[in-house]
């Protein structure tokens, strides 16, 4: 599949003024970037897509129920496979959650996913 490139919530324009596509294993991984980012219920079209925010937010949450939300998520992609690893470290400070996610996808790759929960 292919689809347009996204950097910093906005489409990719190359120095050409061309709209950059991705496909492959960085198309995966931008859709899952895209999945870990969306609140569940915030896009209209697919009230069911992304993660639940309000399940990993607050005090008390543990890292394995950040976990178990970040699985449930990643597999409304059907490319995922097999769930690989979640690293989660905590900014206090700052109020976020730096997470990377590994996992291996339906070409046989392991794709790498980082995000900030804030």
């Amino acid at each position: 599949m292919r689809t347009f490139k996204l950097e910093n919530n906005d489409l990719s324009i190359d120095k050409y003024h061309n709209i950059v596509l991705v496909q492959g294993d960085k198309e995966i991984a931008q859709s899952l970037e895209r999945i870990f980012t969306t609140n569940t219920g915030e896009w209209f079209l697919n009230i069911y897509h992304g993660l639940e925010y309000a399940s990993i937010q607050g005090k008390g949450v543990t890292d394995e129920q950040i976990q178990r939300a970040i699985i449930t998520a990643a597999l409304q992609d059907h490319r995922v496979r097999e769930v690989i690893d979640i690293k989660i470290s905590h900014n206090i400070p700052k109020r976020k959650i730096d997470i990377v996610f590994h996992c291996k996808v339906s070409t046989g790759e392991t794709i790498t996913v980082p995000f900030t929960i804030t």
